[in-house]
């Protein structure tokens, strides 16, 4: 089977290594067959340091130990790739880069965040609609080893409920849940699936603690810290059982994410459909106003 040509958008974010690396290295153990990085977009936001200070060590390594070819703009790169992975480390970018990609119907992954708000990430998904261009977004850990094998477990029975939790390091140009915390927003709705109906935050300066209660009188909460031990996991209350769970070390985030996504490149289903992307989009943006406003937000008032 030929390999797909993917293209990378964005060299900010050590994502764009770990990915390369798995997609070419036939000697790593995790190797992921079945495409490889040919091309390379490296744009970076200059206002962002962690952004910024990265973005030459990565386009060294990238050309130069794995041949990544680079381009001057997103149209010239799709050109000359089958598919995209967008991999700007900062949401507010997500918007401005994927439209073309959307435009020329290539297969995109856009790696988290979806975007830096619920208006961005809503006008994404409405233009991949409208162009009828497949594109998926998730954190890495929905995938992972241990979690996945809870969720799938049919000794769990229905979920009534799920105390996620993960790191949530902050920072102003991705405000709240947006910048980190959306890998515990992710394996709580790994859990919950849709239906979330308002959310209620508390917010400290060494964690965020957001309830979100869904249809059916289910509850979920999303812990995100920023002192102490940290991990990525959830206890969920199942209808037979109740189940802790943390991720699994032994094999890396990254290649259990590309093993969905080198499937959905070639023509798959998104592993995550886009109604339950908008609907963490929309946690995420209300739970933002929760914590600025005092208060309990619907949803819904973010989505109109």
């Amino acid at each position: 089977m030929e390999e797909i040509k993917v293209g990378i958008i964005g060299f900010d974010t050590s994502h764009v290594v770990a990915f390369t690396k798995l997609l070419s290295d036939r000697q790593d153990p995790n190797y992921v067959p079945g495409a490889k990085v040919v091309a390379g977009y490296p744009s970076f936001s200059p206002d962002l340091p962690s952004s910024a200070n990265r973005v030459e060590q990565y386009k060294k390594e990238l050309t130069e130990k794995w041949g990544v070819k680079l381009v001057g703009s997103i149209p010239e790169l799709l050109e000359q790739v089958d598919a995209i992975l967008l991999e700007s480390v900062d949401g507010r970018r997500h918007l401005k880069e994927a439209e073309p990609v959307l435009k020329a119907r290539k297969p995109v992954f856009i790696d988290k965040p979806l975007a830096s708000s619920y208006s961005e990430a809503a006008a994404i998904i409405k233009m991949a609609r409208q162009y009828s261009c497949p594109m998926f977004s998730s954190s890495s850990l929905r995938f992972d080893a241990n979690i996945a094998a809870v969720c799938s477990d049919p000794e769990l029975g229905q979920v009534s409920g799920c105390d996620a939790f993960s790191p949530a390091s902050l920072d102003p140009t991705n405000p709240g849940l947006f910048w980190y915390g959306i890998h515990g927003v992710e394996i709580l709705y790994t859990f919950m699936g849709t239906g979330c109906e308002k959310v209620i935050t508390t917010k400290s300066d060494i964690y965020h603690l957001v309830v979100g209660s869904w249809s059916g009188g289910r509850i979920g909460t999303m812990r995100g810290t920023r002192a102490g031990s940290h991990s990525y996991g959830a206890t969920v209350f199942g209808e037979k059982k109740f189940v802790q769970v943390t991720y699994s070390a032994q094999v890396p985030f990254y290649a259990q994410l590309l093993q969905k996504i080198i499937p959905f490149f070639r023509g798959e289903a998104s592993p995550v459909p886009l109604e339950e992307t908008e609907e963490i989009m929309a946690f995420m943006q209300a739970a933002l106003v929760s914590e600025e406003e005092k208060r309990e937000v619907g949803l819904s008032e973010v989505r109109k």
